[in-house]
């Protein structure tokens, strides 16, 4: 069982020293409400063989790391902003770099859909999840047909955004996540972290993820 995005989170050195400040960050309400519920029932199998044939959901857009590490930083109290927008891009760059490991085709609006449900339950379950589970979150989500209009119909800068938000969200969780490993939060502050990933997943997912669970065949209601 391969855990190549913990490897790169660990090459990377980055152990973010805000997780403790953290006080309800999220996707903005214009990106949820773009954001593609996936269809759980969808058969990983069938994701497989859809994969072959359809070409991944790219946006168009000019990349804008720094405009949506800002943007997200807004969650944050005001003496904190600098500080997470620098953060934020540097989860970017550490997704670019698993995206990379794991064979996508680059800025595959899938990709980053996928790494924030996995940051997310990452922290929810207090769990870690492999590569190959990861691969299958993110064949899920490109196999749906919604996704694959939105990346025709999608306005491209909305679509970017989604992408780019979606990444560094995950992987920022994802990293609070080791961090945690390494270093235990207080059970109040790590409890918080739990609730924010919690309201994160039901928004964008639709459904009670509590529930949930993320394995080889993808998510599982």
């Amino acid at each position: 069982m391969k855990h190549i995005v913990l490897f790169m989170m660990l090459m990377a050195g980055v152990t973010p020293l805000s997780y403790g400040q953290c006080c309800g960050f999220g996707m903005s309400y214009n990106n949820v409400v773009v954001w593609p519920a996936p269809d759980l029932r969808l058969p990983v199998a069938e994701e497989k063989a859809a994969h072959k044939t359809v070409a991944p959901a790219v946006s168009r857009a000019k990349p804008a790391v720094e405009a949506n590490a800002q943007q997200l930083s807004l969650h944050f109290p005001p003496d904190k902003r600098a500080e997470m927008a620098r953060i934020y891009v540097q989860s970017m760059d550490i997704y670019l770099k698993i995206e990379k490991k794991m064979g996508w085709t680059p800025r595959d609006l899938a990709g980053g859909l996928a790494a924030f449900v996995v940051g997310n339950y990452m922290v929810l379950k207090n769990t870690e999840v492999s590569d190959e589970a990861f691969a299958a979150v993110a064949r899920q989500f490109r196999a749906q047909a919604g996704l694959r209009e939105l990346g025709k119909k999608q306005d491209q800068e909305k679509l970017r955004d989604v992408f780019e938000q979606s990444a560094m969200l995950g992987t920022f969780m994802a990293l609070a996540h080791k961090s945690h490993q390494q270093q235990p939060q207080p059970p109040d502050v790590y409890e918080n972290m739990r609730n924010s990933a919690q309201e994160s997943l039901k928004l964008v997912l639709r459904t009670d993820p509590a529930t949930l669970r993320i394995d080889a065949s993808g998510i599982r209601p």
